[in-house]
């Protein structure tokens, strides 16, 4: 009966079926009176794994009922027999499964920011606000200026975004705002001064600002995707120019090759008709200057000596617009002489400190966020005592939520150091006494696999406990908006990683992988060590318990090899059909995959290959916790 009942045969299919009938035999029978002793584990950690509701329970004890009366039992012994099922309900059901009535039904009387904005036709208009705006903004023109087919289908793709996100019905392609601007320099200053445009432009629509904020928030977690690519090729190209610019200097062919390439770039600008004007004064003189400095910048001789930059351009009226041409331009030269494209990157890092020099002031979207009314957003926030409350109710939040409480389960005197760090870089972020070095924040974040989902889930507690605290709604839109400036640095060392090994498993394939990490022996040492992590780890092992151990073990060796590029014979079921049943969360995930990169290193694969492995396997996430998502 069971294992043809749709409503719950997904709990007893798979390689663990054999093992779970006897001991399901046994204890029903001493359950029922018989002369049977049990000596399986107790239910409640049997079941602590399942994801079961009480209709699946119910639909088990109709299963039971046909299968007593099959074999011919009377009424009152099926009766007997359910009641004696039903006093173990409770211990079935650790993981009940709830639905939260009032919950859904607030939900539901809430009108979507899609509605809220003018639903398509509102963010039509808003479209054609916001571009209008982009193209007129010195900090993001240069992004926004295309010939006026391009414009058309940039306009309309952007309607049907904004639907999307905000909760209105789009064929949209989410995965595509990725790979679209991929290739784009777009830091995470140009994504935020288009937010100061998106805000702008529903204010200038009529919509409310707590609407605006809520849009503000809604698009935050696009951030990466947007700019990704520039984050990483940057970090990369950093990351070399630091080991010494004398090699930068080097590569482009020394002082000859730096003056090759400056006049290839002026070839291109003086004819650029965004920035010939401020060139056309003098050219070959601002020529040679920049060539100069540029190669002193760049590794070379240290020959400049010339006046300080910011006096230079003082009075000029540059821009971002204007640098960014000039910039654009420089890369179009080096292109033009065949410069590969991670020297180029390196360039562009070398020299955008220059940038706050020739511009008089350094670029910060973030003042209008601050400072409101006249008032910092400290006071806004309710003050130090605030936020501090705010922090200690986010960080119990924290180590009890599964998105993130494998990142934040540490020591007391850990996580007590921890609390007053992100206080006092709140409270230094918020316009109060900077006692904490921002610096700090991307090295000691680094080496942490923390990607953008966990980010945004720890901003998603944030958001809780602020409420929680009574702060005001605006406030609390603001200090979001301000603790997005910081994703890139808490994110950029996963990211980097991840791309790298993406990229470079994608050139070589899986099977390469495979190789690397000992073939087949190797393999089988690697689950030998991770099994042996698992059944020591309290966090895990109630999943790998009891008689279908064998199985599972098995079955997971085998799909991990075919995954990572081996020859497998794994015939199981999807991951999402296997997992469905079980109470596993991305904290029972993010303990897997600890414990699978221990037992990487440990058998000797070094970083890279870890790295490229867990790239691969990160990827089965979704499929994993699919159910778990769902609910």
């Amino acid at each position: 009966n069971i294992q043809t009942d749709p409503r719950i045969m997904h709990f007893f299919t798979g390689a663990k079926l054999e093992g779970m009938k006897a001991p399901v035999e046994s204890y029903m029978a001493a359950l029922f009176g018989g002369p049977v002793q049990y000596t399986g584990r107790p239910l409640a950690r049997i079941h602590t794994t399942m994801a079961m509701s009480d209709y699946e329970f119910d639909s088990f004890l109709d299963s039971v009922k046909m299968a007593l009366r099959t074999v011919g039992a009377d009424s009152q012994t099926v009766d007997e027999c359910v009641v004696l099922l039903e006093t173990v309900r409770q211990e079935v059901l650790v993981n009940r499964k709830r639905h939260d009535v009032r919950k859904a039904m607030e939900a539901a009387s809430v009108k979507t920011v899609f509605e809220r904005v003018g639903g398509e036709s509102g963010i039509t208009t808003f479209v054609e606000s916001m571009y209008t705006k982009a193209t007129e903004d010195v900090r993001v023109k240069s992004f926004f200026e295309k010939n006026k087919a391009k414009v058309s289908s940039i306009k309309k793709k952007l309607v049907h975004f904004f639907s999307l996100q905000f909760g209105g019905t789009s064929t949209y392609d989410i995965d595509d705002v990725r790979a679209m601007h991929y290739g784009y320099n777009i830091s995470d200053y140009h994504f935020d001064c288009l937010l100061d445009i998106i805000a702008a432009a529903l204010e200038e629509q009529g919509v409310k600002k707590k609407d605006v904020a809520e849009v503000l928030i809604l698009l935050q977690p696009i951030r990466a995707d947007v700019t990704t690519g520039f984050t990483v090729r940057m970090e990369v190209a950093r990351k070399n120019v630091e080991k010494g610019k004398d090699q930068l200097f080097k590569r482009l062919g020394g002082t000859d090759g730096i003056a090759g390439l400056m006049d290839a770039l002026y070839k291109i600008a003086l004819v650029d008709n965004r920035i010939k004007d401020l060139l056309l004064r003098d050219p070959e003189r601002i020529k040679n200057g920049q060539a100069v400095y540029i190669t002193e910048m760049l590794g070379g001789p240290k020959q400049y000596k010339g006046r300080e930059i910011s006096a230079i351009h003082k009075d000029l009226g540059i821009n971002d617009y204007h640098f960014d041409c000039y910039i654009g331009d420089l890369n179009r030269a080096m292109m033009g002489a065949g410069h590969p494209e991670s020297l180029i990157d390196e360039v562009l890092v070398a020299l955008e400190p220059i940038r706050a020099d020739v511009l008089g002031h350094s670029r910060d979207a973030m003042d209008g966020v601050v400072m409101k009314d006249g008032q910092c957003l400290l006071d806004r926030f309710g003050g130090d005592q605030n936020v501090e409350a705010t922090v200690e109710n986010m960080f119990d939040r924290c180590v009890e939520d599964s998105r993130v409480r494998f990142h934040f389960e540490r020591a007391k005197a850990k996580q007590r150091q921890i609390r007053r760090k992100f206080c006092n870089y709140l409270t230094g972020c918020f316009g109060g006494q900077v006692t904490y070095d921002i610096a700090e924040l991307r090295p000691a974040h680094y080496n942490g696999n923390i990607t953008d989902y966990h980010f945004d889930a720890m901003v998603d507690l944030f958001k809780a406990a602020a409420l929680h605290m009574g702060v005001d709604q605006v406030a609390m839109y603001d200090a979001v908006i301000l603790l997005n400036r910081s994703r890139a640095d808490i994110t950029t060392g996963c990211a980097v990683r991840m791309e790298l090994a993406k990229k470079k498993n994608q050139l070589e394939g899986a099977d390469q992988l495979f190789q690397r990490l000992g073939g087949l022996e190797g393999m089988m040492s690697v689950m030998d060590r991770q099994f042996e992590c698992i059944e020591r780890d309290k966090r895990l092992n109630m999943f790998f318990e009891g008689t279908k151990m064998n199985a599972i073990k098995r079955s997971v060796t085998d799909y991990l090899i075919m995954t990572l590029g081996g020859p497998s014979d794994y015939i199981g079921r999807p991951l999402a059909e296997a997992h469905a049943v079980l109470q596993i969360t991305d904290y029972h995930f993010d303990c897997f995959m600890q414990n699978l990169q221990r037992a990487m290193r440990d058998i000797g694969s070094d970083g890279e290959t870890v790295d490229e492995a867990t790239v691969v396997l990160e990827l089965t996430r979704k499929q994993v916790l699919k159910v778990h998502y769902g609910n």
